[in-house]
């Protein structure tokens, strides 16, 4: 019924409820509804630099055979040294044997935590192992246990940092690889189906990191630093002033895998760890994101200090002094 008290109320109400989140005589939105859309487009913005991250393109780099560098220019070759001169986000397929990579410094982050610096070119269609590869001064960042990769002998991993990253050596038999003067973080050394049991890992530093030995003989370890050492053995004492601790260190991961009989330890554990430098500066996690890190959180922020001062200009400016 026209008039009536209840039909009054509705209208009131219903007027209250449009006028909390509308001025209609100056077209403008109330602070509550604006902070609503402004946390939307920021949620939009976040959700489009995701995207974004898992959309970045990576380099396919080949070492080819003749010595020529395809799918990059940030690798300068001189002869049969081939140097990093800037960080690289990719996969490097090696095919020629007997050269030296050296990444002066520079960061190195794998695809896929699987696809890394692959020693085993595929030249010609055929399976091409190659050997007698020096890789050295570069900075491996969260690429996986196979951030090199390699089933041949005769190649040398010196002066690197590992983190979250890895070596896996695989098959072989013959003169084995040296691993040496490595700074290993929550990383490891894998090795499998290699029965030869000549690979050398010496004077590394193992820090929250560890070998795996699968179907394979151990290698040769000797000399490396372990940072939950004194956990494992708290009454292990110094060797006089020798920097070695009294203990073999046992670093068998996997004890009932299959790797023979021969002890799976460090008879030389260093006391402290061990001394090496390499060129450019510390490693920055940001130097090999090849997400836009800065770019997104400098959106995100100046859509919240618009939304800021759009609040308190309503709030100095409010239009309705009863709600």
């Amino acid at each position: 019924m026209i008039g009536s008290p209840k039909l009054g109320r509705t209208i009131f109400w219903h007027q209250r409820l449009t006028f909390k989140l509308f001025t209609p005589r100056l077209g403008l939105i109330k602070p509550g509804l604006l902070l609503f859309f402004v946390l939307l487009i920021s949620a939009v913005i976040c959700a489009l630099f995701v995207n974004l991250a898992g959309a970045q393109t990576y380099d396919t780099i080949t070492i080819l055979s003749d010595g020529g560098v395809e799918g990059t220019d940030k690798i300068h070759r001189d002869g049969d040294i081939y140097t990093f001169t800037g960080d690289i986000y990719g996969f490097i397929m090696v095919e020629k044997s007997g050269i030296t990579i050296d990444g002066a410094g520079y960061t190195f982050q794998g695809v896929d935590y699987t696809r890394g610096i692959v020693l085993v070119g595929h030249a010609g269609g055929s399976f091409n192992p190659c050997s007698d590869v020096v890789v050295k001064n570069l900075r491996i960042y969260n690429s996986g246990g196979r951030s090199i990769y390699t089933a041949s002998n005769n190649n040398s991993f010196i002066d690197n940092t590992f983190d979250s990253s890895g070596i896996h050596l695989v098959g072989g038999g013959g003169e084995g690889n040296l691993i040496k003067r490595n700074f290993f973080n929550n990383s490891y050394i894998t090795i499998d189906y290699n029965s030869g049991g000549k690979d050398v890992v010496t004077e590394n530093d193992f820090v929250s990191s560890g070998i795996f030995v699968t179907l394979s003989r151990p290698p040769q370890v000797e000399g490396n630093y372990w940072s939950n050492y004194t956990t494992k053995y708290p009454n292990a004492k110094e060797i006089g002033n020798s920097g070695i601790w009294d203990t073999p260190y046992d670093y068998d991961i996997m004890p009932n895998s299959s790797h023979g009989t021969d002890p799976c330890v460090d008879n030389n554990p260093l006391v402290h760890p061990v001394s090496f430098e390499i060129s450019n500066d510390p490693l920055v996690e940001n130097e090999s994101e090849p997400f836009p890190t800065t770019l997104g959180i400098t959106a995100i922020l100046v859509v919240v200090a618009i939304s800021i001062g759009l609040l308190v200009y309503f709030k100095k400016h409010k239009y309705a002094s009863s709600f």
